[in-house]
């Protein structure tokens, strides 16, 4: 009755272990920023959370009926499904906690998303982190969120959420934009032209957006002048339904000259007012978003990983309920214990005072007939 017990209380903890899978892996599967950061072995990982809590769900079922009847056959079976169940959580939630790992220390990744990287380079140490496909997939998380803030007034608050939680304005490093020709890796979702179709004429496919299909980094053209605009980043429009608190970041090149001349921006498609202040004030968020983005899947692969622990209690129970007698093969307690032998522990003679009853002269017999026979 106990061990059924606690097969019964399992299951109930089973349960809860069952629907947050599935709703992590749902959401993990249909978050698109996942899989353009992460790559889209995320969504694959996702569906195989989703389908690995309807299995255990099914087990679960399994090993309560199982329990109930004491068919050993089930809960064979129980403990097979089981084992394989503790192989998949294990493997799922460690795909997504590996990829919570940066490539790169804390350390060289905050110093590269300033202004002044000294001591370090900033083309032997900063660009193999700036220009890595960690780092591209980050970005393109970050442009799709300053493009869809024209018409989403959820995505301008999440860039301003991150800039305003890691202090920083914009993703790259302030005013150091290096043109960069390669196009986005195409084992993931990092193909630009999923958000950038929309230009300020509205003609989709075209315009400096589109661009970004093909390129990864683009720079601010040049403007003659004695005072240059070197190493600034683009200034492109939000979507063409602009609905967003924002404007587009395009500065003024030298507040002395009349009339003033316009060079694009000095931080990385910024939104809000941090873009009007200095640069080396603030750095960009490339580091910021990175870690955001770990947190929201980090707890969760932990918590996937340490509840593996119920498939494990889950195997020894049907293990235990195996090894232990149905209830009709067992002694009953007549057998199993001997029963209390009332002669065997009397203090008294019951025989010999029986007889000397029996053998009392007649007028002291009392109580006792005897039948004559006919």
């Amino acid at each position: 009755a106990n061990l059924r017990l606690f097969f019964m209380a399992l299951c109930l903890l089973k349960s809860i272990q069952m629907a947050f899978m599935f709703g992590f892996g749902i959401s993990t599967a249909l978050e698109i920023k996942f899989h353009q950061a992460y790559g889209n072995h995320i969504k694959t990982v996702g569906i195989g959370l989703s389908l690995a809590s309807v299995f255990g769900a099914f087990n679960m079922w399994l090993g309560l009926k199982g329990s109930l009847q004491h068919n050993k056959f089930i809960l064979t079976l129980h403990a097979v499904f089981d084992a394989v169940s503790f192989i998949l959580h294990m493997y799922l939630g460690s795909e997504i906690l590996f990829v919570t790992i940066p490539e790169f220390e804390d350390s060289l990744r905050l110093k590269c998303s300033e202004n002044d990287v000294r001591p370090l380079d900033p083309v032997d140490d900063c660009r193999p982190y700036v220009q890595s496909v960690r780092t591209s997939g980050f970005q393109m998380v970050w442009r799709s969120y300053y493009y869809e803030s024209g018409r989403d007034p959820n995505f301008f608050q999440k860039v301003i959420d991150v800039q305003r939680d890691g202090q920083c304005c914009g993703f790259g490093p302030p005013q150091r934009c290096y043109d960069w020709d390669p196009s986005f890796p195409h084992n993931n979702k990092f193909d630009a032209s999923f958000y950038y179709t929309g230009t300020s004429t509205a003609t989709p496919g075209s315009g400096d957006w589109a661009k970004y299909s093909t390129v990864r980094q683009i720079c601010a053209p040049p403007v003659a002048g004695a005072t240059p605009n070197e190493n600034w980043y683009p200034s492109l429009p939000l979507s063409s339904e602009s609905t967003s608190d924002s404007e587009p970041c395009d500065q003024i090149i030298d507040d002395r000259e009349v009339p003033p001349r316009y060079g694009g921006c000095r931080y990385d498609f910024p939104l809000g007012t941090c873009k009007d202040l200095e640069v080396g004030i603030y750095n960009g968020c490339m580091y910021a978003l990175e870690n955001t983005m770990n947190a929201e899947l980090a707890p969760p692969s932990l918590v996937i990983l340490g509840l593996s622990v119920f498939q494990t209690l889950g195997i020894l129970a049907a293990c235990c309920f195996c090894w232990k007698r149905k209830q009709h093969d067992t002694f009953p307690d007549t057998l199993s214990n001997v029963p209390y032998d009332p002669f065997k522990n009397a203090k008294v003679d019951i025989a010999g005072a029986l007889e000397r009853k029996i053998h009392r002269p007649e007028h002291e017999k009392e109580g006792i007939e005897f039948m004559e026979e006919t």
